[in-house]
Protein backbone atom coordinates (compact mmCIF):
# COMPACT_ATOMS: atom_id res chain seq x y z
CA UNK A 1 0.00 0.00 0.00
CA UNK A 2 1.30 3.09 -1.10
CA UNK A 3 1.95 6.01 1.94
CA UNK A 4 0.20 8.73 1.26
CA UNK A 5 1.84 12.39 1.99
CA UNK A 6 0.88 16.17 2.68
CA UNK A 7 0.22 17.86 -0.60
CA UNK A 8 3.74 19.64 -1.22
CA UNK A 9 3.08 23.64 -2.64
CA UNK A 10 6.35 25.39 -4.49
CA UNK A 11 6.25 28.91 -4.95
CA UNK A 12 8.59 29.79 -7.23
CA UNK A 13 9.13 31.72 -10.34
CA UNK A 14 12.16 29.90 -11.45
CA UNK A 15 10.38 28.18 -14.26
CA UNK A 16 13.28 25.65 -14.44
CA UNK A 17 13.89 25.10 -10.87
CA UNK A 18 10.14 24.82 -10.14
CA UNK A 19 8.93 22.28 -12.67
CA UNK A 20 12.47 20.08 -12.04
CA UNK A 21 11.35 20.17 -7.98
CA UNK A 22 7.91 19.50 -9.00
CA UNK A 23 9.00 16.78 -11.28
CA UNK A 24 11.25 15.15 -8.83
CA UNK A 25 9.01 15.07 -5.90
CA UNK A 26 6.20 13.77 -8.45
CA UNK A 27 8.41 10.88 -9.37
CA UNK A 28 8.88 9.94 -5.53
CA UNK A 29 4.90 9.90 -5.59
CA UNK A 30 3.95 13.51 -3.32
CA UNK A 31 1.05 15.18 -4.54
CA UNK A 32 2.75 18.77 -5.68
CA UNK A 33 1.72 21.99 -7.54
CA UNK A 34 3.96 24.64 -8.21
CA UNK A 35 3.31 28.36 -8.47
CA UNK A 36 5.16 30.85 -10.32
CA UNK A 37 4.40 33.23 -7.77
CA UNK A 38 2.96 34.18 -3.90
CA UNK A 39 0.08 36.02 -5.70
CA UNK A 40 -0.66 32.81 -7.43
CA UNK A 41 -0.47 30.37 -4.31
CA UNK A 42 -2.43 32.72 -1.90
CA UNK A 43 -5.04 32.86 -5.11
CA UNK A 44 -5.32 29.21 -5.04
CA UNK A 45 -4.83 27.77 -1.38
CA UNK A 46 -7.07 28.37 1.05
CA UNK A 47 -5.57 29.28 4.31
CA UNK A 48 -7.16 26.29 5.96
CA UNK A 49 -5.47 23.93 3.67
CA UNK A 50 -2.67 20.72 5.03
CA UNK A 51 0.47 20.70 3.11
CA UNK A 52 4.10 21.97 3.58
CA UNK A 53 5.32 25.03 1.35
CA UNK A 54 8.42 25.13 -0.49
CA UNK A 55 9.43 29.03 -1.11
CA UNK A 56 11.76 30.52 -3.03
CA UNK A 57 13.16 33.69 -1.25
CA UNK A 58 14.11 35.77 -3.73
CA UNK A 59 10.93 36.22 -6.22
CA UNK A 60 10.01 39.23 -8.43
CA UNK A 61 6.94 41.60 -6.73
CA UNK A 62 6.33 39.71 -3.59
CA UNK A 63 9.31 37.53 -1.87
CA UNK A 64 9.79 34.63 0.06
CA UNK A 65 9.89 36.36 3.61
CA UNK A 66 7.09 38.89 2.66
CA UNK A 67 4.92 35.67 1.58
CA UNK A 68 5.32 34.12 4.64
CA UNK A 69 4.40 36.76 6.54
CA UNK A 70 1.36 37.38 5.07
CA UNK A 71 0.43 33.47 5.23
CA UNK A 72 0.70 34.38 9.16
CA UNK A 73 -2.17 37.57 8.81
CA UNK A 74 -4.14 34.90 6.48
CA UNK A 75 -3.84 32.06 9.09
CA UNK A 76 -2.29 29.44 7.63
CA UNK A 77 -0.85 27.05 9.86
CA UNK A 78 0.81 24.56 7.15
CA UNK A 79 5.36 24.52 7.39
CA UNK A 80 7.28 26.59 5.29
CA UNK A 81 10.56 25.72 3.53
CA UNK A 82 12.46 28.46 2.74
CA UNK A 83 15.04 28.18 -0.17
CA UNK A 84 17.60 30.55 -1.71
CA UNK A 85 20.14 30.84 -4.51
CA UNK A 86 21.85 33.55 -3.17
CA UNK A 87 22.73 34.13 1.32
CA UNK A 88 24.41 36.47 3.17
CA UNK A 89 25.64 35.50 6.32
CA UNK A 90 22.33 36.27 8.23
CA UNK A 91 19.65 34.45 5.77
CA UNK A 92 18.96 31.46 7.31
CA UNK A 93 18.56 33.20 10.97
CA UNK A 94 16.05 35.61 8.99
CA UNK A 95 14.24 32.83 7.52
CA UNK A 96 13.88 31.16 10.87
CA UNK A 97 12.88 34.88 12.39
CA UNK A 98 10.30 34.74 9.76
CA UNK A 99 8.95 31.34 10.98
CA UNK A 100 9.84 29.16 8.10
CA UNK A 101 11.01 26.06 9.72
CA UNK A 102 13.08 24.89 7.14
CA UNK A 103 15.83 26.26 4.72
CA UNK A 104 18.07 25.51 1.99
CA UNK A 105 20.16 27.13 -0.15
CA UNK A 106 20.25 26.20 -3.80
CA UNK A 107 21.28 24.18 -5.17
CA UNK A 108 20.85 21.71 -2.73
CA UNK A 109 20.33 17.78 -2.31
CA UNK A 110 17.22 15.80 -3.01
CA UNK A 111 18.16 13.63 -0.21
CA UNK A 112 18.30 17.53 2.46
CA UNK A 113 14.64 18.14 0.65
CA UNK A 114 13.51 14.75 1.49
CA UNK A 115 14.87 14.63 4.77
CA UNK A 116 13.02 17.97 6.09
CA UNK A 117 10.46 17.22 4.44
CA UNK A 118 9.88 14.19 6.12
CA UNK A 119 10.67 14.88 9.41
CA UNK A 120 7.84 17.96 8.92
CA UNK A 121 5.01 15.22 7.68
CA UNK A 122 5.56 13.40 11.07
CA UNK A 123 4.75 16.80 13.06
Amino acid sequence: MKKKTIPIFIVDDDQSFGSSLQFMLSCRGMRVDWFESAHAFLDSVPSGQKGIAIVDIQMSLFDGFSLLDQMKVLGYTMPVILTTGTTGPDTRDMAIAHGALGFLQKPFLEGSLMAIIESLERR
